[in-house]
């Protein structure tokens, strides 16, 4: 799993109005030192005549990650941000609060195609409740001094879920970033200015990177990527010495094989139909290849043989120090219920576990309870990354187990 797509909840905010949630656009966390800002469009916050903001900073919040924080003022000139369109925007944390891992910025100037294969954007439209990443760059051209633009596959901005396309369908994505990963480390590459009326065009104007000059004269901006070992991809492990030391650790040690466990649930041979078996059997074979420890529960099977309450059971386990991951295959009663119990435990718990969900859609699309109720409490407050069994292919396996291993590595190199 690529640092992009791991970390899309991080890279990508809302502005809102404080007093009614409007969404007024997105914005691109990141760390100073020891202070933290957001970089968005200037006519994300400013009026559309650029006589002055369009609120009060007292007046908006800055959303990331299902968190809140407060704006403290807007850096740079009107002057500029009307030039550029182009703003900075400190926002406020505790003192003594443990900032999150918001990405230190680097900046990395685009010209063509060259530092684009390995890039994405990432945005947050208001019709959607996550985060989302996009491939399939191709430079197009600049058109002034601070933007330039990008082309994308076709079809990319046609929202099939509302059934229709452009810009209008994307609200509040203007703000938000494209990135390129490169030896382990994130570079910003531009700014989401603007996207076409309608999926027929593919093209996205960005502002570059140059604009933040106007702010920071001391920006420091790169025109080129060193490769530290030119017989090796760039994104290669081995490609700093960094990463080689943590990857040699974690194969001498291999403490994530050992220690700890993904808890699967899955429906009995009985009450699951055929593609809910084909999904259970290409994860275990995954996570065999991998050599992750699993349990089954759910209808498939019990953790405890001589137990007497198999559901309490698994919420016990979910709640260990030894489970790492958790993905449910709901396609019947047990399979639900546990969804909507384990969730519950997951959230009251306070600790973090991967969750993955394959459903069969039809139960969610028709039963409101379930919908509105576990489903929903799962996708936003536990943040499960959820698959549909009608679209049902091997790429969501192999995702499931690249965010297991991930993770598991992780785990093992702090244990």
């Amino acid at each position: 799993m690529s640092l992009i797509t791991k970390n899309k909840n991080l890279l990508v905010g809302h502005i809102k109005t404080s007093e009614s949630g409007s969404l007024l656009g997105s914005c691109i966390p990141f760390k100073k030192g020891s202070d933290i800002f957001v970089i968005t469009c200037g006519h994300v916050i400013y009026k559309d005549d650029w006589s002055g903001l369009q609120h009060l900073t007292t007046e908006l919040i800055v959303e990331i990650d299902s968190k809140t924080y407060q704006l403290i003022n807007v850096i740079g000139k009107l002057e500029d941000a009307k030039k550029t369109d182009f703003s900075i925007v400190q926002i406020a944390h505790a003192d003594g609060e443990v900032i999150p891992p918001f990405f230190e910025l680097s900046l990395l100037e685009v010209k063509d195609n060259t530092f684009l294969t390995n890039s994405m954007i990432c945005v947050f439209p208001d019709s959607d409740e996550r985060p989302q990443t996009i491939e399939g760059i191709k430079y197009s051209g600049s058109n002034k001094d601070f933007e330039y633009s990008v082309k994308v596959e076709k079809q990319t901005f046609h929202h099939l879920n509302l059934g229709g396309a452009g810009a209008s369908l994307y609200n509040g994505i203007s703000g938000s970033g494209m990135f390129c990963q490169h030896n382990g480390k994130l570079y910003l590459q531009g700014v989401i200015k603007a996207l076409p009326e309608t999926s027929v065009s593919t093209e996205v104007d960005l502002v570059s990177v140059n604009a933040i000059k106007t702010i920071w004269q001391d920006a420091q901006i790169n025109t080129n990527l060193e490769k530290l070992n030119n017989n090796l991809h760039h994104n290669s492990p081995f490609n700093s010495e960094e990463s080689r030391a943590e990857l040699t650790k974690e194969l001498l040690t291999q403490v994530s094989d050992k220690k700890y466990k993904v808890l699967v649930c899955a429906p009995s041979d009985t009450s699951s139909s055929p593609t809910a078996k084909t999904i259970f059997d290409k994860l275990i074979q995954g996570l065999r290849q991998e050599k992750i420890s699993f349990s089954v529960g759910g209808g498939k099977g019990v953790l405890v043989p001589t137990g007497i309450y198999p559901h309490i059971e698994e919420q016990t386990f979910i709640g260990s120090k030894e489970c790492s991951s958790l993905v449910i295959i709901a396609d019947d009663h047990s399979t639900f219920s546990q969804l909507s119990l384990l969730s519950s435990s997951i959230f009251n718990s306070g600790k973090q576990k991967d969750v993955y969900i394959f459903y069969e859609d039809n139960v969610v699309t028709n039963q409101n309870f379930i919908k509105d109720g576990p489903f929903k409490f799962a996708e936003k407050s536990v943040k499960a990354r959820v698959f549909e069994f009608s679209k049902f292919n091997d790429t969501m396996i192999k995702e499931v187990i690249d965010g297991i291993t991930c993770l598991h590595t992780c785990l093992g190199q702090t244990a």
